[in-house]
């Protein structure tokens, strides 16, 4: 068996020794804010399980009022309005009725 030249020996040592990862070299300025950012994240995750959010269904908090609920909202303003000042109640105007959407109605779209 032959030896192998000392030159050789160097470049195969400094390749044989284990590589840190991708992910240490890029964490690796400040590991201590990474994980108080991880922290926080997990804090605020906790949180809004505890709450019974669910991120996948946004917008579930929001209400949603058919007209007649509106009109009797608009009533009842009215009336307060009359009991804590007869005077300017007047002055109001009287509710509004919002017109039906208009199902039967065709829109045709001509592409030239």
């Amino acid at each position: 068996m032959r030896e192998i030249p000392g030159q050789w020996k160097a470049q195969i040592v400094a390749v044989a020794q284990p590589q840190p990862a991708w992910w240490r070299e890029w964490l690796w300025p400040c590991p201590r804010a990474w994980a108080g950012l991880a922290a926080a994240w997990l804090v605020i995750l906790g949180m809004n399980l505890a709450a019974g959010k669910n991120p996948s269904r946004p917008g579930t908090a929001t209400l949603a009022f058919s007209r007649q609920e509106l009109l009797e909202l608009r009533q009842q303003q009215q009336m307060l309005a009359k009991l804590i000042s007869p005077g300017e109640a007047a002055e109001t105007e009287p509710p509004r009725q919002v017109p039906a959407p208009r199902s039967e109605r065709r829109i045709t779209v001509i592409a030239i």
